[in-house]
């Protein structure tokens, strides 16, 4: 034998011999199984948490704005009411997932500093909710949609003090003065965005009108979700 094979045999022996020397528990071989028993054990209960976890959306509320749809002086007397201007507010779903079944509600309207007792939280409708499938007052908004919320109708109105009237644009009760119809002077608004998640957002928002001129109206804070 020469001395190089001589040498690989020895080599070889000493190798052997250090593996069975070498507890089963300290071995690659033994914890490889271990690892490869506990991922098998626990990818399911993983997979299935990471199916059912928390797909929340971020909801944002980029500004305020009033709308002019239409010129009193053009409609002259040919109509006893119609609509001059809409407010709304700019919605934005700037998250990952969609907000799912939002809806919106007026929850309480406090004019000129006094609270409207008569008033309950009442839904409002969606620019162009005639188009979304759930109605006026539900819909969804997808990953970086951007889409509007009706606040008011400032109306031409022939039976009002001065021709003018605003009407908040609720979906129900716009036959009770309480719960549709905006006042003199400054009035706050607080809205809430309810989504199917459990989210809520709260957008509180100032109206100032002085019976004449078209109503102003702007958000009080940054509003998110």
């Amino acid at each position: 034998m020469q001395p190089n094979q001589l040498e690989s045999a020895i080599d070889a022996l000493q190798k052997t011999a250090a593996h069975f020397s070498t507890p089963f528990y300290l071995t690659p071989e033994f914890w490889a199984i271990v690892l490869a028993l506990v991922l098998g054990i626990l990818s399911p209960p993983l997979s299935e948490w990471w199916r059912r976890r928390p797909q929340k959306s971020k909801i944002v509320v980029e500004g305020a704005i009033v709308t002019n749809q239409g010129d009193a002086e053009a409609i002259g007397d040919s109509e006893p009411m119609a609509l001059l201007d809409v407010g709304r507010v700019i919605i934005k779903n700037s998250g990952k997932f969609k907000a799912k079944a939002v809806e919106a509600y007026i929850e309480k309207i406090t004019d000129s500093g006094e609270i409207r007792t008569d008033f309950f939280p009442m839904p409002l409708i969606w620019t162009h909710g005639q188009l979304n499938k759930d109605g006026l007052t539900v819909r969804d908004i997808y990953p970086n949609q951007t889409v509007y919320l009706d606040i008011f109708n400032h109306m031409l109105d022939r039976e009002m003090v001065g021709d003018r009237s605003v009407l908040l644009a609720v979906a129900a009760g716009n036959d009770v003065p309480a719960f549709s119809r905006g006042a003199l002077g400054e009035s706050v608004l607080l809205v809430k965005l309810y989504q199917e998640s459990g989210q809520v957002t709260e957008v509180p928002l100032r109206i100032a009108w002085n019976g004449i001129e078209v109503p102003k109206m702007t958000l009080l804070n940054d509003s998110q979700n």
